[in-house]
């Protein structure tokens, strides 16, 4: 009886190495602490992260002909470093995208083509247009309380645009 369990014990250990060395190359990879990743994508490393959040995919080539990269090498620099920080697969020279990094810079800058943006520019120029109409449309019946509206609009409108400002002096790229 001891034979048998210690045959089926043998047995699951041999199928469990097996299983563990049929798991993909990035699986193996031990993950990365969020915070390697944070010091590792950063510049040029986290645009081409954005574009591969955008399109799922790429090539080498096309990655380099999108973002006017000098060379494809710098763009395969770049790709590489991604698989190394596990987020990015080689799939026979077309990069993939296998996982999100959690990472607070994603939240704040959109990708639009090949420029970065911060996300507070979209509201800053929304509050401004909204100023502008206000201003124009709403001249001729000035109150006391339009002052204050015009001066709360005027303040939101400078804060936005300061943070704007400083975001684009920090930019990650």
């Amino acid at each position: 009886m001891n034979s048998s369990i210690k045959e089926k014990s043998e047995k699951n250990k041999q199928e469990t190495e097996t299983d563990k060395e049929e798991l993909p190359e990035h699986r193996k990879k031990a993950d990365l602490k969020r915070e390697d990743i944070q010091k590792r994508l950063n510049g040029r490393t986290l645009m081409i992260y954005f574009v591969l959040l955008n399109k799922g995919s790429t090539g080498v080539r096309e990655l380099q002909r999108n973002l006017s990269l000098s060379s494809p090498s710098v763009a395969r620099y770049h790709l590489d470093k991604l698989v190394e920080l596990n987020l990015v697969e080689n799939r026979k020279g077309v990069y993939h995208l296998i996982r999100k990094a959690d990472i607070p810079v994603l939240t704040s800058w959109i990708l639009m083509g090949r420029f970065l943006l911060p996300r507070v520019l979209f509201i800053a120029v929304f509050f401004s247009i909204l100023f502008v109409f206000y201003i124009a449309f709403f001249y001729y019946s000035w109150t006391r309380d339009s002052f204050f509206v015009v001066l709360f609009g005027a303040l939101i409108i400078v804060y936005t645009w300061i943070e704007v400002i400083l975001q684009l002096k920090n930019k990650p790229m």
